[in-house]
């Protein structure tokens, strides 16, 4: 592999990461997933548009934005699944017997989705994370220094890594 072929490869793979969030980040989501986040975060009590950003950070670890929030509440509200109401100045969404029955419909989508989001992040490793995402962030943004000698020694460096991460798991 010459040094274009690395750098469209590394071009590929910090596009992907980036495109959903921070490297390491949230998973990706598919299709509809957000429709059922803010249903299953309103499962339990009445929220406000910032509360239920907060409650599916809490669940699947990233804050989605309020850009793509209010307009899936106003989607869900149009659908008869949540209904809003005033109290003190804010928008309080809950959810309707209507969008009870949508997620007991729904329930095999909702246990993936459930499944998803209680397994482990990167948040709960901050310290590793934030490593690993400095490693890869100080190789794609110095690239352009790289030649395929440098990027073998680099590929031997971590593959170090990766053994000794493994015997410190493993207890080898």
């Amino acid at each position: 592999m010459n040094h274009r072929d690395h750098k469209n490869m590394w071009k590929d793979w910090a596009k992907e990461q980036f495109r959903y969030g921070p490297i390491f980040g949230p998973f990706k989501r598919e299709r509809g997933t957000l429709k059922f986040a803010v249903l299953m975060a309103l499962r339990n009590q009445p929220l406000h548009g910032y509360a239920v950003i907060k409650a599916i950070e809490n669940m699947f670890g990233y804050p989605p934005s309020p850009g793509i929030i209010y307009p899936t509440l106003q989607m869900l509200e149009d659908q008869g699944y949540v209904v809003m109401e005033e109290h003190e100045n804010k928008k309080v969404y809950s959810l309707t017997d209507d969008g009870r029955r949508y997620l007991e419909e729904h329930n095999d989508t909702v246990e993936q989705i459930d499944t998803k989001a209680r397994r482990p992040r990167w948040s709960s490793i901050p310290e590793i994370g934030f490593r690993l995402r400095e490693i890869a962030q100080t190789i794609i943004s110095n690239y352009r220094y790289l030649d395929d000698a440098k990027i073998k020694r680099i590929e031997e460096i971590l593959e170090d890594a990766r053994k000794r991460v493994g015997e410190v798991i493993f207890e080898r």
